[in-house]
């Protein structure tokens, strides 16, 4: 399963879509999980790269460290919804 989800995860696709989009107050709550979702998703990869293989970069260590931070803003956004829409 490890080897599936290196190859789809596009950790950049993902950090660029709301980078622009997070000023942007319309996203739906299921945007904003499906979002989170593939941080954490990027996360786990990452963190199992970094710590296990010899082929780690220096650059994962700061695509962790911008997906880290994508996922907080995305809680953040998240706990900041109207209860009705949550």
């Amino acid at each position: 399963m490890y080897q599936t989800m290196e190859g789809n995860a596009k950790p950049h696709r993902t950090a660029a879509c709301f980078a622009e989009g997070s000023q942007d107050s319309a996203a739906t709550q299921a945007e904003l999980l499906r979002a989170l979702q593939s941080a954490s998703d990027n996360i786990m990869r990452l963190a199992g790269k970094l710590r296990g293989e010899r082929d780690a970069t220096a650059d994962d260590a700061v695509t962790i460290t911008e997906q880290h931070a994508l996922a907080q803003e995305l809680i953040g956004r998240l706990l900041a919804l109207p209860a009705s829409q949550a």
